[in-house]
């Protein structure tokens, strides 16, 4: 571990009331120190750990700005190095200039997530919750924080401590057999333990699954033609006046993309420009901009405008991207109807809704969930956060599992399932951050903040 001590600023930069400048390493406090000057004389050499103390921040005879400094000794800290931590006033000007003077006094710009890389390092904290410290700044939702909360809390650990025991235990008994065939350790007895460790590696990528959409998010496309209530519709979902509603058709030209939470998922919804034959460069440029949406979607919301007959239009809309997961929206249901069922309308699930009432508004929530987290409202306990390359990790370790149990079924070999079991062992190890290459680390870490 490296021996400098590390600074930034871990507050957004611009207007606010607070301003915090964060020091870590051996000299921490000693750089701090240097700069800072007391009413009541107090040297922070020589204050307690885990103290806040009141003054100024000077370079030279220069006043930079008032602070209150709170010291903290290693190890009880976030690094489990001496920290020290700047509170100044909030603003550009005043937040760099005590930066700048804490680099001038010996200390080194931290790189993105370098203070997180550190608590790692030192061993306060495992990877998958260094990892939870991401997830925590980035949730938005409230499931997505309650989820982020419970990892940086050690859940998965926990889960992969469990899941690496149980396949180490396994490996101990193959060992026996290996070494002392004489004795009376089974490969019979073996395969329910390995179908065991198997079947949650399963349940663990099932809950990961629920998971990347509080991460990822779901982009909804809704498309129609002019004049069937896509704005109405994005209105009442948002429950806001987001987008103009008038009776003119093509009231909307460009697309609005708007975020908010569906029963604790991320959902961007974008409301597209009406679908026909367009009339002027300007409609033109609106109907390529829908079709990207399309091209851009998670799914797609297919409305048709339930107090007309079906158009050629409404057709060629029904039949848009067979390949995008759609469902067909049945608008304006508080109207008379010249049809009572929408005809071709093959494998699309169909919702009939009114947004002016609000009448089928949660029977589209519920359509969207259905499909796509198996009916289940996600709760904290039912998603794990897990990044793309964790959910390969996790999907390696439970294929090399399978692989062991097919071996011990056909053959019977104890040192070919042995090694079997020791890849999973190492992958599931990966997880943990045990044996992981250094790329590996400056990638997940260069996620983060400068301050982070």
């Amino acid at each position: 571990m490296s021996h400098e001590t590390i600074a930034a600023v871990s507050t957004p930069l611009g207007e606010g009331g607070i301003g915090m400048v964060r020091l870590s390493g051996e000299s921490a406090v000693r750089i701090a120190d240097t700069l800072f000057r007391s009413p009541a004389g107090t040297s922070l050499a020589r204050a307690d750990s885990h103290t806040i103390h009141y003054g100024v921040i000077r370079s030279g005879e220069r006043t930079l700005d008032e602070v209150l400094v709170s010291v903290m000794r290693a190890p009880r800290t976030y690094t489990r190095e001496d920290v020290v931590e700047i509170n100044c006033h909030g603003g550009m000007v005043a937040t760099r200039s005590v930066l700048d003077a804490v680099l001038g006094a010996g200390a080194r710009m931290a790189e993105r997530g370098e203070f997180t890389k550190r608590a790692f390092l030192n061993g306060r904290i495992s990877l998958d919750q260094a990892k939870a410290v991401l997830d925590v700044v980035q949730a938005r939702t409230s499931l997505g924080l309650e989820a982020a909360i419970d990892r940086l809390g050690g859940r998965f650990t926990h889960e992969l401590i469990a899941l690496r025991s149980e396949i180490a235990a396994v490996l101990s008994d193959l060992e026996v057999e290996i070494d002392y065939p004489d004795l009376d350790v089974h490969i019979d007895a073996i395969e329910p333990r390995i179908d065991a460790v198997a079947t949650r590696v399963a349940e663990l990528l099932s809950k990961a699954e629920s998971g990347r959409l509080l991460r990822e998010g779901l982009t909804i496309a809704i498309v129609g033609r002019p004049n069937v209530g896509k704005s109405t519709l994005l209105n009442a979902l948002l429950s806001e006046e987001r987008a103009i509603v008038t009776s003119i058709p093509g009231t909307t030209r460009d697309t609005i993309e708007e975020s908010a939470s569906l029963d604790g998922i991320p959902v961007r919804w974008i409301d597209t420009a009406g679908l026909r034959e367009a009339e002027g460069a300007v409609e033109e440029e609106g109907v390529r901009r829908t079709h990207i949406a399309i091209d851009r979607a998670d799914v797609l919301l297919l409305l048709v405008d339930g107090s007309e007959r079906i158009t050629a239009d409404d057709e060629g809309i029904l039949a848009l991207k067979p390949d995008i997961p759609s469902l067909v929206v049945i608008t304006k249901s508080d109207l008379p109807s010249p049809w009572r069922q929408l005809p071709g309308h093959g494998e699309h699930t169909v919702i009939r809704l009114s947004a002016k009432t609000g009448r089928g508004m949660h029977a589209l929530h519920e359509a969207i969930t259905h499909r796509f987290v198996r009916g289940e409202i996600p709760t904290r306990n039912s998603v794990l956060l897990l990044d793309t390359w964790e959910r390969d990790l996790l999907r390696r370790t439970g294929e090399q599992l399978e692989v062991a149990r097919n071996v011990a079924d056909e053959n019977g070999q104890p040192d070919m399932v042995a090694e079997e079991l020791r890849l999973a062992y190492r992958t599931a190890s990966e997880l943990q951050g045990i044996d992981v290459s250094e790329s590996i680390l400056d990638a997940v870490f260069a996620r983060f903040c400068v301050g982070k």
